[in-house]
């Protein structure tokens, strides 16, 4: 494709992906309202696509009222109205929701930046957790008329999309954190995941690894997806074939014990031996490493164990080699200071604040932790070296 991307994944019509494509450019702000959209001939050469292709992409963002046409002048980016607040109170309401088995370390850090910085700005912080994707549904429904604003951290395969927009609609702000939703343009603050994919992948090929191997707990959210990309972006720079049984991106934090062994036992089993374990977050990997201690299965040489998150702020995990260190606190501020934004009038097109993460590296010496065995010596251990 002329843009440069992939092109559609399988089973994704021309016109939708182009759409999906444009959406996601307003949403990170290269287009503004003041300036005309891009053109369709100009859609044309970039995604190298048909004009009917083209054509239709234009008109269902028209028809979904995210872009304009005026007389005489063009294509523009729709602005978006002010958000009002609610007469009836005094004090501004922020609403924080997020799913309920996110109370862990990173929902913490992040939910305690948001409550400092919403505190400072004089806003009123409250807090939903929601059990589902129809549960969070119901809750962000539930906020129009009642909140001046809204920081969602969505489900995995959320179907929230169409309740933020009646939110925005409602002149509600919203803003997405940890990911966002890519047929919506919103404002969100996320960290550079892809980054944050790549740079860990190739610290461990550095590190002399050749055989790896990533296992993920969520599996359709926008920050997986480009952690996803950015490993298989350092496989390719470094020169490695990517193996599709090695990278793929099914669930294996919230399957049951036996399912997860059987996906471990795969792995091990597989192609050339594995030298190293890369998850997509720490949870995932202390899972992981829990279930390779039960099982009754052979660990040729070591394993070295790595996560894209680390599960303990300002330290690092011994039980990894490298990581990434997630400023999730910075993130929940950040979040606080595009609400104050948008409840202070700012009606520019949505943006996306990116935030990078700090890598960590073991140093030659460093006491770490690694999976190892001897064929025909029973189930592995957790050394240290």
């Amino acid at each position: 494709m002329a843009s440069g991307t992939d092109g559609p994944p399988p089973g994704v019509a021309l016109f939708a992906w182009v759409k999906q494509e444009l959406l996601d450019s307003i949403a990170r702000g290269e287009f503004s309202p003041d300036e005309p959209f891009i053109t369709q001939r100009e859609i044309v050469q970039r995604f190298g696509v048909s004009t009917t292709t083209a054509v239709r992409a234009l008109n269902e963002l028209v028809a979904d009222g995210v872009v304009v046409r005026r007389r005489g002048r063009g294509t523009f980016v729709a602005p978006r109205p002010p958000s009002p607040r609610p007469a009836s109170s005094a004090t501004p309401v922020v609403a924080y929701v997020s799913p309920d088995r996110r109370a862990g370390m990173h929902d913490a850090e992040l939910l305690a930046g948001l409550s400092v910085e919403t505190s400072a700005l004089g806003y009123q912080l409250t807090v939903a957790h929601t059990r589902g994707r129809e549960h969070e549904v119901q809750v962000l429904r539930s906020m129009v008329g009642r909140v001046h604003a809204v920081v969602l951290f969505a489900h995995d395969r959320s179907g929230a999309a169409g309740v933020v927009e009646e939110l925005q609609r409602a002149g509600v702000a919203t803003v997405l954190v940890d990911r966002y939703l890519p047929g919506l343009p919103t404002d969100a603050v996320v960290f550079d995941d892809f980054a944050v994919g790549y740079d860990v992948t190739a610290a461990m090929i550095d590190r002399g690894h050749r055989a790896l191997a990533v296992l993920w707990s969520e599996t359709d959210v926008t920050s997986v997806r480009d952690r996803l990309a950015g490993h298989r972006r350092a496989l390719r720079d470094r020169g490695l074939g990517e193996f599709p049984e090695r990278t793929a991106l099914r669930p294996f934090a919230l399957l049951d014990p036996p399912a997860r062994r059987r996906r471990l036992r795969a792995l091990l089993e597989s192609g050339d031996a594995l030298t190293a374990l890369l998850f997509g977050n720490a949870p995932t990997l202390a899972i992981a490493v829990s279930d390779l201690l039960d099982m009754d299965v052979d660990v040729p040489g070591s394993i070295e164990l790595a996560s894209m998150d680390q599960s303990i702020p300002d330290a690092v995990s011994p039980l990894s080699v490298v990581s990434a260190s997630l400023p999730a606190r910075e993130m929940g501020r950040r979040a606080a200071g595009l609400v104050h934004e948008r409840l202070q009038g700012a009606d520019g097109p949505a943006r996306h604040v990116v935030l990078p993460a700090e890598l960590h590296v073991a140093a030659p010496g460093r006491n770490t932790l690694v999976v190892s065995g001897v064929a025909g010596a029973g189930p592995p251990a957790v050394r240290g070296t």
